[in-house]
């Protein structure tokens, strides 16, 4: 009992798997049927064409280096590692730049990457000044409300100079008096701005008048000259604008420049064409002195004298001795009665006479009064340097280089004297002298294949060579196996291909003799279940055997000969 149970079960097992072959046979048949149809043969090609450049766009992309941008430009050393663990914790590819040191995401994940450090806090070194604002609780005092507007615009003026190249920190500090009814008079706003550079990184003088009227434009009446800007080694980075001795020294820099490159090219017109462009180079050195003196002279001509006034004066007077007794009060009016008049005598010798005179005559002297004002920029000393390559001479060693001759320097020598006007007597000097020229070098020597350059056009050599392989190996014989029509069949024409007639499997032929009738045929291909053979046409006798052949081919592969009257139909169309 136990035996016919399990040869029945073994039974059933193979029925079920007899019916699962059959099903897989079927689908397989279904598909072969499918795949056959011309709509399908025609859109074959496009659609490996399509799945080709598919394939070759994604090896393209999978070479190809993604576009990576600066996340933050500025941020401590401490700040760069916590932002680094967290991007990559959450899978975002971050790298480091190799020469600025910033921190660089992929440019599709830039946002996200800000996302992710936002919800952790990072980064904490920067503040947002705004945020500020919002903190501030109600019946807050008018002092510290007038305090958080400023460290607000403190922290947004930083946040602004911040981007600025070079920069990698700054901090911004504002001393804005508070207004007042009662104040006539009140102090203008200053502000004090401190910028950390990079290392070997300086601003230029454009530059620091950026950041000063990025903050004197900021806050309402600050000059720019109130603005100071001061880097991490304590340097002074801002001038004053108005400031006439920064002005004048920089026009005397620029005109001593001037100078200097006007007599270089002088030289290198004058005796390139003698020793060769590119063999000569010369430095001038000029001193100027740009001493402002300013010297006023008077002079007197004693020769030339003209008369302008006289005036002449003559005084005389006389006098008369002292009379009366000596002690007596002289002072004192006498009486009426005891009053004596003396009456002069004529001829008295006691008499005496003053008398003087004086000439004054006034004569106008010519007068010379000259200001002379000091040349400014005047050259005091003019130094020349001129170097010459050496000549090129054949030896029997081959080619060697020698000094150029004596004569030749002197030569060269009177013509720079005349390009620069040599004066001897103020201290000019020339030295003229010959060397060899080394070609300049790179400091740091990269190998050829370890450029950016190679590696780039490697992927794309790679990429290229990988659709190459695939079109030509793949692509295109498969696309002359559809492409490419075989031969036709039968003398009928009914254009139906040999590949279309015979199985996918071999099988046996049956010869077909003349004078064979239609039933004899059929006899020879029952016990072989050969196929049909569009051949038998030609052996039949009669109509009505040649019908009988076809009818058994469309009976036994009606598919194929239905895809054959398709094309024809669509052919006649």
């Amino acid at each position: 009992m136990a035996e016919q149970v399990q040869t029945s079960e073994i039974a059933n097992a193979q029925l079920a798997n007899k019916g699962i072959v059959s099903s897989i046979g079927n689908s397989l048949e279904k598909l072969r049927k499918f795949s056959n149809e011309p709509a399908v043969q025609r859109s074959i090609p496009v659609m490996i064409t399509l799945f080709v450049i598919f394939i070759g766009m994604i090896l393209f992309l999978s070479f190809k280096e993604p576009s990576r941008t600066t996340l933050f430009s500025s941020l401590p050393e401490h700040e760069k590692s916590r932002v680094i663990d967290v991007l990559r914790s959450n899978g975002i590819d971050v790298s480091i730049d190799s020469t600025t040191g910033e921190i660089l995401v992929p440019s599709p994940e830039y946002y996200e990457a800000k996302m992710k450090l936002a919800a952790e806090g990072l980064p904490s070194s920067i503040p947002q000044g705004y945020d500020i604002l919002e903190k501030i609780p109600m019946g807050t005092s008018r002092s510290v409300e007038f305090m958080k507007m400023k460290q607000t615009q403190e922290i947004e003026l930083a946040r602004s100079i911040n981007e600025i190249s070079y920069i990698l920190g700054a901090r911004v500090h504002l001393a804005i008096p508070e207004r007042s009814v009662f104040v006539r008079n009140s102090a203008s706003p200053t502000a004090s701005v401190f910028v950390k550079l990079a290392d070997g990184r300086v601003l230029n003088r454009e530059q620091v008048r950026s950041i000063v009227h990025i903050v004197s434009s900021s806050i309402p009446n600050m000059s720019s000259d109130n603005v100071t800007v001061v880097d991490q080694y304590g340097k002074l980075l801002s001038k004053p604008e108005n400031d006439p001795n920064i002005a004048l020294t920089e026009k005397q820099l620029n005109h001593r420049i001037k100078i200097e490159s006007l007599y270089r090219e002088r030289i290198l017109s004058l005796v390139s064409p003698i020793v060769g462009a590119g063999n000569i180079t010369a430095e001038v050195n000029v001193e100027m002195d740009f001493t402002n003196t300013q010297t006023t002279e008077e002079t007197f001509d004693p020769e030339s004298i003209a008369p302008r006034s006289e005036q002449n004066s003559l005084d005389e007077s006389t006098d008369r001795p002292a009379r009366g007794i000596p002690g007596a009060v002289a002072n004192q009016a006498p009486l009426a009665a005891d009053l004596q008049i003396d009456t002069p005598v004529e001829g008295d010798p006691a008499e005496f006479k003053q008398r003087s005179s004086s000439n004054v005559k006034n004569y106008e002297v010519s007068k010379k009064l000259s200001t002379t004002v000091g040349q400014i920029g005047k050259i005091r000393r003019v130094k020349t340097a001129v170097l010459v390559k050496n000549k090129a001479v054949e030896s029997p060693e081959g080619i060697v280089s020698e000094p150029i001759s004596e004569e030749d320097k002197e030569k060269i020598s009177s013509l720079v004297k005349e390009a620069v006007g040599f004066n001897g007597d103020r201290g000019d000097s020339i030295v003229v002298t010959s060397g060899d020229f080394i070609e300049e070098m790179d400091l740091i020597s990269t190998k050829w294949y370890e450029e950016s350059w190679f590696q780039n056009l490697i992927g794309q050599i790679s990429t290229v060579l990988i659709l190459a392989i695939i079109t030509f190996g793949a692509l295109k014989p498969l696309l002359n196996r559809i492409l490419v029509p075989s031969a036709g069949v039968g003398a009928g024409g009914a254009g139906m291909s040999e590949a279309d007639l015979e199985p996918e499997e071999a099988e046996a032929e049956v010869e077909v003799q003349e004078g064979e009738s239609i039933e004899d045929i059929k006899a020879k291909l029952k016990p072989k279940k050969t196929a049909i053979s569009a051949e038998m046409l030609d052996t039949a006798n009669t109509y009505d055997d040649k019908v009988a052949v076809i009818r058994m081919i469309v009976g036994d592969e009606a598919g194929k000969v239905s895809n054959v009257f398709r094309q024809l139909m669509k052919k006649d169309a």
